[in-house]
């Protein structure tokens, strides 16, 4: 192997001594080895540390600390610890395939060029136990590989930094992670590296198995803010471009967020919490989907005008209305934001 060749794994660590040594393992115990593995422990509980800094001594992998700054930051700092031309990450989780690095690997060698950036496969679902829920998630939801801008923002993303492979060269070049993102930080990656002339290829197969945790920041305020950063940022790179192209990935876009803060606004009504920032991240993506020309799906609609409807309602009569009148097409907008 030569040194364009050589591989780092970055792996972040929050409070997470329940899956890190299988991820660790799943590393050490690959058919192409990793000529490096960090794990960046990102302001850890005192125990959690301890307890990662006795694995490592055991396993043999570095250690990088930090205070408390999100999983982009982490990556970055794993990343700039590192030392080989090509990057794989790995979420704490989540765990290699036995052939994940020679399988991406290989592709990275059969399609080197200079616009390549990345290579990047599909992943299995799996649960707590590592039992396979689904052979191939990514594909099922998603079409690959991607190729132009409205294939990137059409839909989630669903190119996952646990199934890539990518150079350092293109890491510097867009900068890294966005270190404000604690949610959407994948899709503002690749979408930035797709930006600046970099393509991935895709291969069509499962590299990583990826965990359905029930305590995934998926659906949390923290994911609803940090959507609303990215969508502030692709605002403003859509607005630099083209008005034909400006158009079309607007309509595309606009409407799936919509859909998003209004699915997050209703949720948050039945079950009674605050939602002023809900409303907030809403009416501004109203505004920007408006402004577009772009329309929404009936079941956005719908959900829309009952939220508006009850918005004046005592906090319990509203909590009840939510529940009753928007059953059915909170199941259908949720069946829809998954697919």
């Amino acid at each position: 192997m030569t040194d364009l060749e050589s591989v780092s794994v970055v792996i972040p660590f929050y409070n997470g001594m329940a899956f890190i040594e299988r991820a660790v393992r799943s590393v050490i115990n690959q058919t192409s080895p990793a000529q490096q593995i960090v794990v960046v422990d990102d302001g850890s509980h005192e125990s959690e540390s301890q307890g990662l800094t006795a694995l490592a001594s055991s396993l043999g992998f570095s250690v990088v600390r930090q205070d408390n700054a999100g999983q982009s930051v982490a990556r970055n700092a794993g990343i700039a610890f590192s030392s080989s031309s090509l990057i794989c990450l790995l979420d704490q989780d989540d765990f290699f395939l036995p052939d994940h690095i020679e399988q991406l690997l290989s592709t990275w060698k059969s399609h080197r060029s200079p616009s390549v950036g990345y290579v990047y496969g599909d992943t299995q679902r799996v649960d707590l136990h590592g039992d396979v829920l689904h052979e191939q998630f990514i594909k099922s939801h998603s079409t690959h590989p991607k190729v132009t801008t409205a294939d990137f923002l059409a839909t989630d993303m669903f190119i996952l930094p646990s199934a890539s492979m990518f150079s350092r060269e293109m890491f510097n070049a867009i900068g890294g992670f966005h270190s404000e993102l604690r949610g959407y930080e994948d899709d503002d990656f690749f979408l930035r590296a797709h930006l600046a002339g970099f393509r991935g290829v895709f291969l069509d197969r499962p590299v990583v198995a990826w965990t359905l945790n029930p305590e995934s920041s998926s659906h949390s305020s923290t994911m609803a803010a940090s959507r609303m950063v990215y969508l502030r940022r692709v605002t403003a790179m859509i607005a630099a471009m083209p008005d034909a192209e400006k158009r079309e990935l607007a309509t595309h876009f606009y409407p799936r967020f919509v859909s998003q803060f209004a699915y997050e606004l209703a949720m948050l009504r039945a079950a009674g919490d605050e939602a002023t920032m809900a409303e907030s991240r809403l009416r501004e993506t109203l505004v920007l989907c408006r402004e577009s020309g772009a329309s929404l799906p009936i079941n956005t609609r719908i959900v829309i005008g009952l939220m508006s409807m009850t918005r004046t309602l005592p906090l319990p009569l509203t909590r009840i209305v939510t529940r009753v009148a928007l059953s059915r097409p909170l199941r259908k907008l949720r069946s829809a934001l998954r697919r």
